[in-house]
């Protein structure tokens, strides 16, 4: 990419368009799939150029110009392979941004490492362990899916790489990767934790539906139990049953069973469209009865439409994100915009506005200075948005503070380093579903 001229920059700022309806769907899967090795592939590439930190060494930034290694792991192959395509192309147009842009701490470029997880935990920790000793990255996007994340935390903390997660939703995430000898957080998100998403949930349960009993089915991994429990600790009816289901069966006759044992009023579920879909179909033959209550990762517009007749009436929780169209521009298009996508390429443009402002190419650097550059904190602050990495870097030479809104939103990451969004509230009629409510920032509130 040639070098943006300001002017440019600054039509990017304005191109940003408003908040849409997106689907979220699949956000914590943790894939299936294994084997292959970590030599670069068609979709595993790193640009030529190399250097960086060390594993043991990964605090001091290193010499000149040499370019700056940042890792990214998105599901290549595998059941989630759907939307890893979209994830790599977002995390790649970032770094060729920054790059455009001059690059950063006086003008070394980004050399972006690609990697595949396959589907497998133990797969993606052995390519980021490769990533980190072997290619010096000081900074990974990814992975999409909570198992996996779980895996590489505790790897990003002992080895002071910051992680960003573009797709992880897991509570259990949310105080992951802070390395006790110096107190710094080497694990954050750009996408929300699904803490908000139970309290939506909850708020259908108690107030759209008035419901007086439930049941939750959810898919047997650290995002369907985590939901969950946490959508029936916010409940203030009675739970019935908690059934997790089995990714690895068809039948699902018996975990229906369990699940409607005492005729609950509704069902709170949290499913993919793959299982979901069967799991609906035989719900409808068996005559369960009930009113569903899913989360966004049921929000499959081909499903919808498919079983436009048995899902009429769901509701459906959903994390609102941007729809910029400057964004989808230079994506090439919405078709190449999967789930997350657009977490992945704030993520990355966090990580290069906070190697700026530390000064230093560094893991730890960019976990000091990774959430200032994410929000507002004060009334002077350099607003930043899609494509404007070169007028970020200058705000930043210049000792203004910037606050960074992307193309997933405004990305406003708190303590935990993740953000807050807003929600919305869809049920689903005529095969679509419709927003029928909003949920603003204010309502979670001291709730979180």
């Amino acid at each position: 990419m040639s070098e943006r001229s300001r002017r440019d920059v600054l039509r990017g700022l304005g191109a940003t368009g408003t908040v849409g309806i997106v689907s979220l769907a699949g956000c914590s899967q943790q894939d299936g799939g294994g084997g292959g090795g970590d030599e670069a592939t068609p979709t595993e590439t790193s640009m030529d150029g190399g250097g960086g930190d060390t594993a043991t060494e990964t605090e001091g930034s290193m010499d000149g110009g040499e370019p700056i290694s940042l890792g990214s792991i998105f599901p290549i192959t595998g059941t989630n392979s759907a939307y890893g395509g979209g994830h790599q192309r977002a995390f790649n147009l970032a770094v060729e941004e920054i790059n455009g842009s001059g690059g950063v701490l006086g003008g070394r470029q980004i050399n972006p490492i690609n990697r595949d997880t396959e589907g497998s935990p133990s797969r993606a920790a052995q390519k980021f362990r490769t990533m980190i000793n072997q290619e010096g990255i000081v900074g990974l996007v990814g992975p999409y899916s909570s198992g996996i994340g779980t895996t590489l935390a505790p790897i990003a903390r002992d080895n002071r790489v910051m992680e960003v997660s573009n797709g992880n939703t897991s509570p259990a995430l949310a105080t992951a990767g802070v390395n006790e000898s110096n107190g710094v957080k080497y694990y954050g998100r750009t996408s929300p934790n699904d803490v908000q998403q139970a309290l939506v949930m909850a708020r259908v349960l108690n107030q759209s539906i008035q419901a007086e009993t439930v049941s939750f089915l959810y898919v047997d991994n650290p995002y369907g139990q985590g939901l969950a429990e946490a959508a029936s600790q916010n409940f203030d009816g009675e739970t019935l049953n908690m059934v997790a289901y089995s990714q690895a069966t068809s039948d699902y006759t018996s975990t229906l069973n369990s699940v409607f044992q005492g005729d609950p009023d509704a069902i709170g579920a949290v499913m993919y469209p793959g299982n979901g879909r069967t799991i609906l179909q035989q719900w409808n033959q068996g005559g369960y009865g009930g009113q569903w209550v899913g989360a966004e990762a049921i929000l499959s517009p081909q499903l919808l439409s498919d079983l436009s007749d048995i899902v009429e009436g769901m509701y459906i929780t959903s994390p609102q994100t941007a729809n910029s169209q400057t964004f989808q521009e230079n994506m090439g298009g919405q078709s190449n915009i999967t789930q997350f996508a657009p977490h992945a390429y704030d993520a990355t443009y966090l990580m290069g506005f906070a190697l700026e402002k530390a000064g230093e190419a560094s893991g730890t650097g960019i976990a000091r200075n990774i959430r200032s550059v994410s929000r507002p904190n004060s009334d002077s602050d350099t607003q930043v948005s899609v494509a404007g990495f070169g007028a970020g870097k200058d705000a930043i030479a210049n000792g203004d503070a910037i606050d960074y809104d992307g193309a997933s939103g405004t990305v406003d990451l708190n303590e935990n380093l993740e953000p807050v969004v807003p929600y919305r509230i869809l049920q689903v009629q005529g095969g679509e579903a419709q927003m029928v409510e909003e949920v603003p920032l204010s309502y979670f509130e001291g709730k979180i």
